[in-house]
């Protein structure tokens, strides 16, 4: 077998073009230390995506249940789905329940503090400290749009995690055992854990492509992306869980983060230049390319290109590569990773946690952008009451009044498709609101003040309005009953 070594610029194989001494080693440090306060500021506000309450609803019901079999979400079509993120909805809800909102700021603020410091340890890999540094500040960027207090955090924290590895048997052909049950915990974590087996598989075909590997290396590299997926099917949601990233497939349409993204926008935008980064260097190099390095490059691509939400994956793969090739601008070797650079990226980082701390328990104890102010009106109706409410608003109820029974919520896998079609409908004013609106039993409608529905229920129906709070409007049918 004819061994290749791996041409790709990573921090020992970058060419020595000019011995001019760079900037100071404080500079980028000092620099990546304003990108981690300037990243956990981020998490320094009241909770606010709709979607982050439901996950807290969910994580208290399944550790009451001690269960994670399908809790009941109150849905009319009662359609199958399975609990892909059930680990870290019951560590928010513990959070929450100690420490009340402030305790889940302070796990989404420590959440994006490990995620960029394992994307730059990921880059400095391949790159020396300015590199590194310009690199995960412009991959933080891309990801903006994608942060965000909800469990997917744990496949960003994950796949800079795994791909870090991967970078490594890249460069000395050693497999890393220890990726196996950390697959194992991904997949008790979120949907997307696959993303991880995807990874090792696409580094695998490239050593091969490469010439790096013989064919009993390749078997023995393969049994870690490949006992990943038989380790998924070993968690305590079961085999089922194999098929639960298909289940989006149909319903996908409904869901705005699963639309292609608009490179008008500054996070696509930004994961896009990366991209062009990287092609526009690798373009003007001397070098051959490795397949490893390409085959990544058309990995970012794919996912940058193919949702809103996966631009953040995107961006967390192409990281690295972009730090190698900002190395090769310099033209000088990377330096060594120094004893006290590690201590300082953690130290700085729990500064920013203890500061994070104090904050949260000062501005983030109420939400925010839902109708607190409807509580007392909401509070007095009956267990069970069905209520026509805004998408937005749903997983709110669902956590701050769960006696309730709200139409819909952001967890879309628990809904058929005639159901999101006919919400779609109703909140249009199309062909046959009205009686979707009657087929839905409510006799309460929590909407947005400007929404059309809204509007159509008072204008058409007669609903009566009894109260407004935060740009939305609580409403009750003329024959409701007085308890609200």
């Amino acid at each position: 077998m004819t061994t290749v070594r791996d041409s790709g610029p990573s921090a020992d194989q970058v060419e020595v073009v000019s011995n001019r001494r760079g900037l100071p080693t404080w500079m980028p440090m000092a620099v990546f230390g304003l990108l981690m306060v300037m990243v956990v500021r981020q998490s320094a506000r009241p909770l606010s995506d709709p979607d982050s309450f439901w996950h807290l609803r969910l994580g208290e019901q399944i550790w009451s249940a001690r269960s994670v079999g399908t809790p009941d979400w109150s849905t009319a079509d009662d359609r199958s789905w399975v609990l892909t993120q059930w680990l870290p909805e019951v560590v928010a809800a513990r959070f929450e329940a100690w420490l009340g909102l402030p305790g889940v700021a302070w796990l989404f603020g420590a959440s994006l503090l490990v995620l960029v410091v394992a994307v730059y340890f990921m880059c400095r890999q391949r790159a020396g400290l300015l590199a590194s540094a310009f690199a995960t500040g412009l991959a933080v960027v891309a990801m903006g749009a994608g942060l965000s207090p909800r469990p997917h955090m744990v496949t960003y924290v994950l796949l800079a995690t795994t791909l870090a590895a991967w970078l490594r048997t890249v460069d000395d052909l050693r497999p890393r055992w220890w990726l196996l049950p950390l697959s194992w915990l991904w997949a008790c974590c979120h949907g997307m854990w696959f993303t991880g087996p995807l990874v090792g598989l696409l580094v695998i075909l490239g050593l091969r492509l490469d010439q790096r590997v013989s064919d009993r290396d390749l078997v023995r590299l393969a049994v870690i992306p490949l006992g990943s997926v038989f380790l998924a099917a070993l968690t305590p949601v079961g085999p089922k869980l194999l098929g639960a990233p298909f289940a989006v497939g149909g319903i996908s349409a409904y869901i705005t983060e699963w639309q292609p993204p608009s490179f008008r926008t500054i996070g696509p935008a930004a994961a896009m230049l990366i991209l062009a980064l990287v092609v526009l260097t690798w373009s003007r190099t001397q070098r051959r390319v490795p397949w490893t390095n390409l085959l990544l490059l058309l990995m970012a691509t794919g996912w940058t290109l193919l949702a809103v939400r996966t631009v953040t994956l995107g961006a967390i793969i192409a990281a690295p590569l972009l730090a190698g090739a900002i190395q090769t601008w310099l033209h000088r070797r990377a330096e060594p990773r120094a004893s006290w650079e590690k201590p300082f990226v953690l130290g700085a980082a729990a500064v920013c946690l203890v500061g994070l701390a104090l904050v949260v328990s000062q501005v983030s104890e109420e939400p925010a952008r839902v109708p607190s102010g409807l509580d007392p009106q909401l509070s007095a109706m009956a267990a069970g009451t069905p209520v026509l409410n805004d998408y937005a608003t749903g997983g709110w109820l669902r956590w701050a009044h769960p006696g309730l029974d709200p139409l819909i919520d952001g967890l879309t896998e628990a809904y058929s498709l005639d159901e999101l079609r006919d919400y779609g409908t109703a909140m249009a004013v199309g062909a046959g609101w009205e009686d979707i609106v009657g087929s839905s039993r409510a006799e309460y409608a929590l909407l947005k003040e400007s929404s059309p529905l809204a509007s159509a229920l008072e204008d058409r129906l007669s609903w009566v309005v009894l109260g407004a709070d935060e740009g939305f409007v609580l409403l009750s049918a003329p024959d409701a009953s007085s308890g609200a």
